[in-house]
């Protein structure tokens, strides 16, 4: 049961990383997502994105073990 639990919870963070890096993309013509404009977010968002790689690696690593 803990071995499901770690394998949901490491995909769902790889996912949610990955679609956060997904989305922060700018756009054909250069432009950052309206959210990033903010220069709070500039900081923020690829910590978030990075914490959520990271700790889907951290679980599936995990559970591999």
């Amino acid at each position: 049961m803990q071995l499901a639990s770690e394998l949901v919870v490491g995909i769902g963070a790889l996912v949610l990383g990955f679609a956060l890096v997904w989305f922060g993309m700018p756009n054909k013509i250069g432009e950052n997502p309206r959210f990033l404009r903010n220069k709070l977010m500039e900081v923020v968002y690829p910590a978030a994105a990075l914490v959520f790689i990271v700790l889907g690696v951290a679980e599936l690593l995990a559970a591999w073990f």
